[in-house]
């Protein structure tokens, strides 16, 4: 009597395909919502929503959540293969510490040194800096989703407004731009957590948030503007 030999191949691939593979984007939620806190601190503080005086609250929120979040974020998206969802949170989990730690720890004696207009024009060339970056992701954000895209562009806006703000130095149009730029980072922490929200829910209750992913425009079969229709067997 014959016995079927056993395809162990068969079975170490087995194996290796039942293996955890994390879901791509898993992070995005985390990392996008917990940025958009931060942004709604400095936004609300800004525009004068309530007292300048109190904008030192921002530094424990952008560093124990905005950056706490955004790097646990960024790792899982390099875990499931995401470079640009894990690029963009990890850059600006290194912003918000680095931005939270210059204000709490180094600008007294930046200023001692430099004095005020010294800083001033340091802090905003870190501020237009990051406004350019930002500027250069928001093409990588355009291929993603309408939400995502206005997000980075909302966000790039007030980097440079209060980049410029500080190099111009306190007065009125610096005033202006501080306040203009408040308003705007207000816009892009609701659009960022409307992000997070859509992200995180809709695998719960089948994609009923729209989520405007790119190319934004369809026929009238579903079939993406431009693209070919997949041929029938």
């Amino acid at each position: 009597m014959s016995t079927t030999p056993v395809d162990t191949g068969a079975s170490s691939a087995g194996q290796r395909e039942a293996a955890f593979v994390p879901e791509q984007g898993i992070g995005v939620p985390l990392a996008v919502g917990s940025f958009g806190f931060s942004v709604l601190v400095l936004g609300l503080a800004n525009a004068e929503l309530y007292t300048p005086n109190a904008i030192g609250i921002f530094v424990p929120v952008a560093m124990a959540t905005g950056a706490l979040g955004l790097f646990v974020g960024g790792l899982l998206e390099f875990r499931a293969n995401n470079t640009f969802g894990g690029t963009f949170a990890l850059f600006y989990a290194g912003f918000l510490l680095t931005t939270a730690l210059i204000l709490r720890y180094f600008s007294a004696g930046i200023i001692d040194s430099a004095g005020d207009g010294g800083f001033g024009d340091a802090f905003g060339t870190w501020l237009v800096l990051w406004g350019i970056f930002t500027v250069l992701l928001s093409v990588g954000a355009w291929h993603l989703n309408m939400p995502a895209f206005l997000a980075f562009t909302l966000l790039e806006i007030p980097y440079f407004l209060l980049g410029f703000a500080n190099i111009i130095g306190p007065g009125g149009t610096a005033d202006f731009l501080t306040q203009l730029g408040g308003w705007i980072l207000i816009a892009d922490g609701a659009v960022a957590w409307y992000l997070s929200w859509a992200l995180a829910v809709n695998p719960l209750i089948g994609d009923r948030l729209p989520l405007w992913p790119y190319p934004y425009s369809t026929s009238k079969d579903g079939v993406p503007t431009g693209v070919a229709p997949s041929p029938t067997a």
